[in-house]
């Protein structure tokens, strides 16, 4: 979401696949690479969860 708060991007997450998939739908090309990093972000933090786990 913007200030105004409309919405910038829609992401999802594919289920059914053997490795993270994402889908980015994003309204305004001016936005692609915020979306993009906040993406990125999500899925960095979530490998190093999963690599703390498994030491």
């Amino acid at each position: 979401m913007d200030e105004s708060y409309d919405t910038i991007a829609v992401i999802r997450k594919e289920i059914f696949n053997f490795t993270d998939t994402y889908v980015i739908d994003i309204t305004d090309s001016e936005n692609a690479l915020d979306a993009l990093m906040f993406v990125l972000a999500i899925d960095a933090e979530k490998c190093s969860r999963n690599k703390r786990q498994n030491y």
